[in-house]
């Protein structure tokens, strides 16, 4: 890359618009050295900074850099020992330390959102110590503070008392009357630092002092009066000793800094780096910019790219790529048309992008590591162009193709124009072939027919033309890739109204190879408008598939609602049934315990409840879609105690069928086959008390159990059969009397009721219920 291609791409302008967004003479200095980026690691990161810094700008109120100044060139020239900084540039260096350290702040506090901002800035130090010690000698005036120290107190409360007498002596002089004449102005003014008052020179005898000057008429004599010499005498002393007192305050200050030098010049580098990217982002937030994506290989896909220097309202939005199906663009269309402007959009967004500048495009857009960009490009419509040699032009591509390689980004404008159209379109020809052999990418700008003809049937070329609609005699500046240019000389000499004699004649001069090549054109434009057209249709025809696309989804997500709210309901009902035959088995079972029923009666009873269960899941079967069960091996043993879900009860296992996946369980009196899928395994019980269980003399149930006077474990076996006959007989709360004593049965009894699987909850009783020596305990 060179400075000429910076010109006519106009890199130096572009960077002479980021430098108005700058603060620091450094950063203005840095834009001014941009070039692009070699190491595309480094050109991600860049990006990403300044793409974060767009994101604070938009979204969390920016960022704050007032007060910052170049303070490497104070740190550097306090590096000797004895010298020291005015109070100026302390207060320069204490701005600049807390604009850093409100940066660093929120970039703190917004670690998550902009991480690779924070990361650049993590190890950079900050110094509120030193903004403090700053703050408390120098004032934002630039003035030392009395209090920096106590001698200066000291000195400044006594300069106050003298100044104090020295007016009230020179105001006894103005306000007494005989010296009325004498005064040339009532007012007390300086010479040579001692408080003088102006007199008459005709009167300068009348009031006793020494004469310090002479106005420039000679009119007016400045007298310090005798009473109040010893008082300026005594001022200047102290003066003395205040600007001793003030650089030892400055000196000791510029030891604090220079203690702190690497860390001042660490944050000194990093507000540089801010006011860099803060430019580059607020640039990008004027041109509305993006940050595209950079890929490794030689390759340049543009979207809907602008060229930052055309009004936003005015620019039309090009989109072309190279280097993945051609290395060789070929544009074509009429001055004026904006080929140039293609051009110079395709160089300076690549030379925007290597050098970590956002650019206005589609967030699509791809833009390759190219190691060199190089452009020969004129302004057609400047009397410079019109002047140019065909030597200079030959110069600029001659240097060019010096330099360039396979990574390299070549730019040439009207390409063999300011000769012989014959030897120009030869020499076209013949440079872009050499572009080819070097695998450059290339974009190309041409008039002539034979370079058309040629790029056209040319492999790893193709053709583009700039839009111009012969209607209205305009350029619609659109690209259109795939399509030569026309020539619209003629066409447009028609429109203007020449004669059609002078028109025909014209037409006769060209020759026939050039106007097959117009035939060509014309022919493919023709081809490719009908192709524009069928593309339309076909995209009206993917937006109705797209539209009954959704139409179905919509109906399927109907259908599946509709299917949820009959499971639904399925299941609801299936609940329903299973509830009513509780409903019937607990009565079943009152009857059992009234003795209502004989043994057979009893035997009747159990197959019907059985039959029952039966039912139910039958109608269950029919209403819900059930998923296919995975074998269930319970491995259980006879006399072992476990759980029955649907019955929410206890129950002992009495035979095991693991084959059928069913055990026969003896619940409370009740005899039932179940379902593995129906059984959950509890602890085992001995046989002893399954014979107990199985022996239990029927009885009514009361609503309490007293277990006072017991043994904790026969309490809870007590206990637990006790709970067993409540469920049975339908009870929803019992009470247990535990007594109060020493609490070890109570509190025995309340952790076999938190693991018991049947007991909803429990507390204590209340006092007219027994209180502490009670327990209510409410099932399931």
């Amino acid at each position: 890359m060179n400075t000429h291609t910076f010109n006519v791409l106009e890199y130096d302008k572009l960077k002479k618009e980021i430098i108005k967004y700058s603060i620091l003479d450094t950063t203005k200095l840095k834009i001014e050295e941009l070039t692009p980026f070699k190491d595309i690691n480094v050109i991600k990161k860049e990006l990403l900074y300044v793409s974060e810094v767009v994101e604070i700008e938009k979204y969390d109120e920016g960022i704050d850099l007032s007060g910052i100044n170049d303070i490497e060139k104070y740190i550097k020239r306090i590096e000797l020992i004895g010298t020291y900084l005015i109070p100026e540039e302390f207060v320069s260096i204490k701005k600049t330390l807390r604009a850093f350290r409100r940066v660093k702040t929120k970039l703190e506090n917004l670690e998550s959102k902009y991480r690779n901002l924070y990361m650049k800035f993590r190890d950079v130090p900050v110094y509120k110590g030193l903004e403090d010690i700053i703050e408390k000698a120098i004032d934002d005036s630039c003035e030392v503070k009395d209090d920096a120290s106590l001698e200066l107190r000291n000195i400044r409360e006594q300069k106050k008392n003298i100044s104090l007498n020295i007016k009230n002596k020179f105001d006894d002089i103005i306000s007494n009357p005989l010296n009325a004449k004498a005064i040339q102005e009532k007012i007390i003014t300086e010479r040579e630092g001692r408080m003088v008052i102006p007199i008459k020179a005709d009167f300068k005898g009348q009031i006793k002092g020494i004469e310090h000057d002479r106005s420039a008429s000679g009119q007016t004599v400045f007298i310090e009066p005798l009473s109040v010499v010893s008082l300026n005498n005594k001022m200047r002393e102290l003066q003395v000793r205040e600007r001793e007192e003030i650089k030892k305050i400055l000196l000791r200050t510029t030891d604090m800094l220079r203690m702190n030098k690497e860390g001042i010049l660490k944050i000194s580098d990093a507000i540089v780096d801010i006011d860099f990217i803060y430019s580059k982002a607020r640039y990008a937030l004027e041109i509305n910019a993006i940050m595209p994506k950079i890929i490794e290989k030689e390759y340049l896909k543009l979207i809907e790219a602008r060229h930052p220097f055309i009004e936003k309202d005015k620019v039309v939005p090009l989109t072309f790529e190279i280097g993945k199906n051609y290395n060789t663009l070929l544009i074509t269309g009429p001055n004026t048309g904006g080929k140039t402007v293609a051009l110079k959009t395709a160089g300076l967004h690549t030379l925007m992008a290597l050098s970590g500048i956002l650019i206005p495009v589609n967030e699509k857009t791809e833009i390759g590591m190219f190691t060199g960009v190089y452009a020969d490009i004129g302004d057609e419509q400047s009397i410079e162009q019109s002047l140019s040699s065909f030597s200079a032009h030959l110069k600029n591509v001659h240097d060019i193709l010096e330099n360039i390689n396979k990574s390299s980004l070549v730019l040439l404008d009207e390409l063999g124009s300011g000769t012989d159209p014959i030897e120009g379109s030869a020499f076209a020809m013949a440079v872009i072939d050499y572009l080819k052999s070097k695998k450059v990418k290339s974009f190309i700008t041409t008039h002539y027919s034979e370079v058309k003809a040629y790029a056209f049937n040319e492999e790893n070329v193709e053709t583009a033309s700039m839009e111009f609609d012969a209607n209205t005699l305009s350029p619609t500046y659109r690209l259109l890739l795939g399509i030569p240019g026309e020539s619209n000389a003629l066409k447009i000499a028609t429109r203007l109204g020449l004669p059609t004699e002078i028109i025909e004649r014209a037409e006769k001069y060209i020759s026939e190879e050039d106007k097959k090549v117009e035939n060509m054109i014309a022919n493919i434009k023709e081809k490719t408008e009908e192709i524009e057209n069928a593309k339309v249709e076909i995209e009206e025809l993917k937006k109705e598939s797209e539209k009954l696309k959704k139409e179905y989804e919509e109906k399927v997500i109907e259908l599946e609602k509709e299917k949820n709210s009959i499971l639904k309901e399925a299941y609801e009902n299936a609940d329903k049934m299973i509830k009513e035959a509780q409903n019937k088995a607990k009565a079943l079972i009152d009857k059992i315990k009234k003795d209502e029923l004989k043994k057979e009666e009893l035997k009747a009873t159990e197959k019907s409840l059985n039959m029952l269960r039966q039912n139910i899941r039958e109608e269950k079967t029919k209403n819900v879609k059930i998923e296919k069960k995975i074998k269930i091996n319970l491995d259980l043993k006879i006399g072992e105690k476990v759980f029955i879900k649907s019955l929410n009860q206890d129950g002992i296992v009495l035979k095991d069928y693991p084959n059928k996946e069913k055990a026969q369980i003896q619940a409370g009196i009740l005899k039932l086959m179940v379902n593995y899928d129906d059984i959950k395994k509890s602890e085992q019980i001995d046989k002893q008390k399954y014979i107990r269980v199985n022996n239990v003399k029927k009885s009514n149930v009361k609503s309490e159990v007293d277990l006072r006077g017991k043994m904790l474990e026969d309490a809870i076996y007590d206990l637990e059969k006790y709970l067993d006959d409540a469920i049975l007989n339908g009870y929803k709360e019992v009470y247990v009397i535990h007594g109060k004593g020493t609490g070890v049965l109570r509190k025995g009894v309340h952790e076999y009721l938190r693991t018991a699987s049947f007991v909803e909850s429990f507390k204590i009783a209340d006092q007219n219920q027994g209180g502490y020596g009670c327990t209510v305990v409410t099932l399931k």
